[in-house]
């Protein structure tokens, strides 16, 4: 095929509709709910910790390697899940993953030493770390691209609904001390997920680059209808390895996914959510529910804004959204450090705690929560894609590790008010570094982007129809 006629091809792509499919929904359902999974088997540590202390006897530095298990096992499985979706598919790599969670869930639950313990938590991270790539890749290139963004960003909802879900069963259990039941039941989520993706279709875009261009064009049906297939440059499957990612014009991509990652969790937000009990109690919130009722309220924000950004993302873009939701993060958490450095144990500075960590999780839940996401589906080309993701989401699983690890330590150091202006500072690093470097690719085609993104266009500008001269595309389409 001719260059002008692959250009026609694109071009054609990105103003022709493509509708929601059943089988695009199908994807979408799925990958919800590996996202619910990431969120429950994440989140559920904090109000079960306290359960774990007491069982088992340990210390502040174990407790913080329980929590760290599940994120270092996380960290590993998006590596592995990258280079395996690259030459095994996604959908066989997903399938892999619900196993895990399947068989993870009542393994933590029955365990009866610490060891065992720490060992199915990290079989879990496994599977979170997969799920973390995989399942945004995999919706990514099936979604039509006028409604991407929201397809994708749905897993993060999924996410909060499923920390959500472990602080009410915390809430739930916790009468009983029964941390067993709480880690038992994200079991029925995963025996979903299994079943479900035994009804889903592979990638199309992996199929075709793989070879198998009959399949392809059956799946590119299921996931797109009758609207026409892009252009997908044929390439060896085996050069897709990690190599390329540090070449002079993918590299710009990886710098941005994995930058995008990394300051959404240096923001503080993991810290917020597996010690949410600790924090509120430290900022006056007493007896044995108090400090796990407000960390429910949390959840239930952090839902609401999440589901109010999925409904936002593919009508107002992913750079406005994305600063929209970082300066009111950003400045909560310089008001809640001011707050608690000038007069920790009043009424008014609780209540200004309070507010300002609602606050952040709006702002987060709008921006750095869905977004990385979003842009690490869209800007990677397609031989390098499962490898850029998996590396991108473990390069946010290291920093998780991080954050999470030295929270407790950087308080006992710092104080809470230290620790939340230190994360103030960097997301007001962050926005800097998205007003420079984050593109618009709302609408555009997966092919539009890679193309832009191949020819040396600067990053902000990978979205755009003609990067020099060109209006931008109005559009939409697969």
């Amino acid at each position: 095929m001719t260059s002008a006629a692959a250009e026609q091809r694109v071009t054609q792509a990105a103003i022709t509709p493509a509708a929601i499919t059943p089988a695009t929904w199908a994807v979408a359902a799925t990958a919800g709910l590996s996202g619910l999974l990431i969120g429950y088997d994440t989140a559920v540590i904090a109000p079960a910790l306290g359960f774990l202390t007491a069982e088992f006897g340990i210390g502040p530095a174990m407790q913080g390697i329980v929590v760290a298990s599940v994120l270092l096992g996380g960290l590993v499985g998006s590596i592995l899940a990258g280079a395996a979706a690259r030459r095994w598919g996604r959908r066989p790599v997903l399938i892999a993953t619900a196993t895990l969670f399947l068989l993870a869930a009542p393994g933590a639950a029955t365990a009866w030493r610490l060891e065992l313990l720490l060992a199915w938590r990290i079989v879990l991270g496994l599977a979170v770390g997969a799920a973390t790539t995989i399942a945004p890749l995999h919706v990514g290139e099936t979604a039509p691209a006028r409604w991407r963004g929201g397809l994708v960003s749905g897993i993060q909802l999924a996410i909060t609904i499923g920390i959500l879900l472990s602080y009410l069963a915390g809430t739930a259990f916790a009468p009983a001390g029964n941390w067993r039941a709480m880690f038992l039941i994200a079991a029925l989520p995963a025996a979903l997920m299994l079943a479900g993706l035994l009804l889903v279709p592979e990638s199309p875009r992996w199929l075709w680059q793989h070879g198998r261009a009959e399949a392809a064009a059956i799946a590119w049906r299921r996931v797109a209808g009758d609207a026409p297939m892009p252009v997908i440059e044929a390439a060896d499957p085996d050069s897709g390895g990690w190599r390329p990612l540090f070449g002079p014009r993918i590299r710009r991509a990886l710098v941005l996914a994995l930058a995008l990652f990394a300051f959404a969790n240096l923001s503080g937000i993991d810290a917020i959510l597996y010690y949410a009990p600790t924090i509120f109690e430290q900022v006056g919130f007493g007896g044995s529910l108090g400090p796990l009722l407000a960390t429910v309220g949390i959840g239930v924000v952090n839902v609401a804004a999440t589901l109010w950004a999925t409904w936002l993302i593919d009508r107002v873009g992913r750079r406005p959204l994305l600063l929209g939701g970082m300066l009111p993060m950003t400045l909560s958490l310089l008001v809640l450090a001011a707050a608690l450095a000038l007069d920790p144990a009043s009424a008014w500075a609780q209540q200004v705690a309070v507010a300002c960590l609602g606050v952040f999780v709006v702002g987060f839940a709008v921006s750095l929560g869905p977004l990385p996401y979003v842009v690490m589906a869209e800007i990677f080309p397609l031989p390098v894609r499962a490898a850029g993701m998996g590396l991108a989401s473990a390069t946010a699983w290291a920093v998780n590790v991080v954050v999470s690890a030295t929270f407790l330590p950087l308080v006992g150091a710092l104080g809470l008010a230290g620790a939340f202006g230190l994360y103030g500072a960097i997301s007001a690093g962050a926005i800097l570094f998205v007003l420079l470097m984050v593109p618009e690719t709302n609408g555009r085609p997966l092919e539009l982007i890679e193309a832009n993104l191949a020819r040396g266009c600067r990053m902000r500008d990978l979205g755009q129809l003609d990067p020099i001269h060109g209006p931008r595309p109005t559009g939409i389409g697969g």
